[in-house]
């Protein structure tokens, strides 16, 4: 039987199969260095929101310390005040604080994609066999096509 010009016979396929492999791996390592860079950044977001809610405690504690020496020294208006801005600025922390840790959490640094990827490429190697379909009238243990007998190697 005649193959095909721009059919591949199998020693060239297995030939190809290693260069092949290198480069699916090469291809999946920097996939994966995408990904793990993409959710750096959202982690480094996240940090930098923490930093500014602490910036915010920081002069809510600082309004406090006012609140209490005005508390102590005059009347109502001047501790009131620095209560109600302690309080907004709480607030304005507790909000910086719980979206900080929602984007870190969400920038998890395991590349998920590129992995089930790669699971998905082992599965699919691992699923080559020899012939497709089972021999008819072959003996047992034999896998191998006989002597000008065409196989179906895949």
């Amino acid at each position: 039987m005649s193959r095909k010009k721009d059919q591949a016979g199998t020693f060239e396929l297995l030939t190809r199969l290693p260069q092949q492999i290198v480069s699916l791996a090469k291809i999946e390592y920097e996939n994966a260095k995408r990904e793990i860079i993409s959710k750096a950044k959202k982690a480094g977001i996240g940090a930098g929101a923490i930093v500014i809610a602490l910036f915010f405690v920081f002069f809510m504690l600082e309004a406090l310390v006012i609140a209490a020496i005005a508390a102590l020294a005059l009347v109502w208006p001047w501790w009131l005040a620095a209560l109600v801005v302690a309080a907004a600025l709480l607030v304005l922390a507790a909000l910086a604080i719980l979206a900080g840790v929602a984007l870190i959490k969400r920038g998890n640094p395991v590349p998920e994609e590129t992995l089930e990827r790669v699971g998905d490429d082992i599965s699919a190697i691992s699923e080559v066999r020899i012939n497709a379909e089972p021999p008819t009238s072959r003996p047992a243990g034999s896998q191998m096509p006989r002597v000008g007998e065409e196989g179906n190697w895949r």
